[in-house]
């Protein structure tokens, strides 16, 4: 079955990490590695669908429900499924990773309050309307450790 995935988190939620583990067999369209801005993303998302790519994951923080609009609408018009995953964690974690981690390509822990105060001041949260599946990820209700924040992803029931 053709299938869509889209990631929707604050920097440091772990999607990437997510994709890598959760998701191997997917293919990533992703900022990370470039183009680093929507429309670049996007047209690379299409030439995936085009070449009718199986499964495909969209790899960014995709806080803006017109965008991943964008995205849905583009799927569904070439008869793929759609599953949206909210990592719903809180800041303090995702800042915590940040800190933690060395050489990402986009973000680095100087500019990390300024990526998430940008996410957060854009989300509109997913809906299930929008999509075929949505997933909402929380975190357990006890605190971390530092070593488990740096590990953590929710189980989503999507891996293997």
């Amino acid at each position: 079955m053709k299938e869509v995935v889209i990631l929707v988190g604050m920097p440091g939620s772990g999607k990437t990490h997510y994709c890598r583990t959760g998701l191997p067999h997917h293919v990533r369209a992703s900022q990370d590695e470039g183009p680093r801005h929507f429309a670049g993303v996007f047209a690379k998302y299409l030439k995936l669908l085009e070449a009718g790519t199986e499964q495909v994951v969209v790899d960014r923080t995709n806080p803006m429900a017109a965008q991943r609009a964008q995205f849905v609408a583009a799927a569904r018009q070439r008869g793929y499924r759609v599953r949206i995953i909210h990592f719903d964690l809180p800041r303090a974690l995702c800042e915590q990773r940040i800190r933690q981690r060395s050489g990402h390509p986009t973000l680095d822990a100087g500019r990390m309050a300024q990526a998430i105060n940008r996410y957060l001041a854009t989300l509109d949260a997913p809906q299930r309307e929008e999509c075929d599946e949505l997933l909402v990820l929380e975190p357990p209700g006890e605190c971390l450790s530092p070593r488990e924040a740096k590990e953590y992803i929710p189980p989503t029931g999507l891996e293997g």
